[in-house]
């Protein structure tokens, strides 16, 4: 007869490689586990600290901030608001990776980078990634107006051009960047004024396969696969696959038109399976009359840009960002 000990350690769902659910809840992480404080003091000249949103979600802000030059007259530089990615599951705000990235986009682009920690799947399901994230952009237009008794941050104070705020995100990151825009567009901002959106190798899905996603292959199938697993325990329960947060361009997904912000940059990986939701989403974009530029990267995978910093194509993906940024 099973024990009981054995019976609650048993696994009850797998993304292999990925994330373990066990029978009495745990769940457990296989990758993107660690985490590294911020930095107080400048490296590679930037600056870095963590703001606690939400002391009961736990919510919080990761703040970069570059060393501004002042000899141009230029003293406050762009806000860029980031989302990471992970599935919704995996991830953080202070993973190495991504503050590595991040000090590189402060660094490189002059720009002060948000980066946000949001709550996770499959504990806390969509749209909580959503609320948290939106919450973010939120506060940042508070700390704008210094509302609400809130005292402002001083970095932000001092240095944040809010009349320049961008929203940044891949992957995962980058469809809730696509719900916080969509929601972004129901209310009035009196502090920030949103300038652009920059989604890189988007995670979207649909009912309907299309483009690569149709090819009879072992390693489609693996994929197709595994990201019906990831949207079966990031959705809310009962929520089929043409979901709203699944498929911007569904049924009952709200027009593109209402999105805030008026340019978007989408990027998208030649060897990433995802590639043609992020071709889809541009065009679809287009269709829906909005100004969107598209940057394929031709013989790169999902997400290089974080696991390849130094490379070529790398560098040439973050002067996009950065002319993006300073095009105004």
């Amino acid at each position: 007869m099973e024990s009981s000990s054995s019976s609650s350690s048993a696994i009850i769902f797998e993304a292999p490689g990925f994330l373990r659910i066990y029978q009495d809840g745990k769940v457990e992480r296989l990758v993107d586990k660690e985490t590294v404080p911020p930095s107080s003091e400048e490296r590679e000249g930037v600056a870095s600290k963590d703001v606690v949103l939400d002391p009961q979600t736990g919510v919080f802000v990761r703040l970069y901030l570059p060393r501004l030059g002042v000899a141009d007259g230029k003293r406050r530089a762009p806000v860029l608001v980031y989302f990471h990615g992970g599935g919704f599951c995996i991830g953080s705000a202070a993973s190495p990776v991504y503050h590595s990235y991040l000090n590189k986009v402060a660094a490189e682009a002059k720009v002060i980078c948000v980066s946000v920690d949001y709550r996770r799947a499959p504990e806390q399901r969509l749209p909580a990634a959503y609320d948290d994230c939106f919450g973010a952009l939120e506060w940042l237009d508070r700390q704008a107006m210094a509302l609400d008794g809130v005292s402002a941050d001083p970095w932000l104070a001092s240095h944040a051009d809010f009349s320049n705020v961008f929203l940044a995100g891949d992957s995962a990151g980058a469809n809730i960047l696509h719900q916080v825009g969509i929601r972004a567009g129901e209310r009035k901002w009196d502090g920030v004024r949103l300038q652009g959106a920059i989604l890189v190798h988007p995670f979207f899905g649909g009912e309907e396969r299309i483009g690569c996603e149709l090819e009879a292959d072992a390693e489609v199938e693996v994929f197709n696969t595994m990201t019906d697993a990831i949207w079966s325990i990031s959705l809310p329960a009962g929520a089929d696959k043409d979901h709203p947060f699944r498929n911007p361009v569904g049924p009952h997904s709200a027009a593109l038109s209402t999105l805030v912000y008026p340019r978007t940059l989408v990027f998208v990986a030649g060897k990433d399976l995802l590639r043609a939701r992020g071709i889809w989403y541009y065009d679809s974009l287009k269709k829906a009359g909005k100004d969107a530029d598209l940057v394929m990267t031709k013989d790169e995978t999902h997400v290089f840009h974080l696991f390849n910093q130094k490379s070529e194509n790398t560098l040439l993906m973050l002067k996009r960002i950065s002319d993006f940024m300073h095009s105004l």
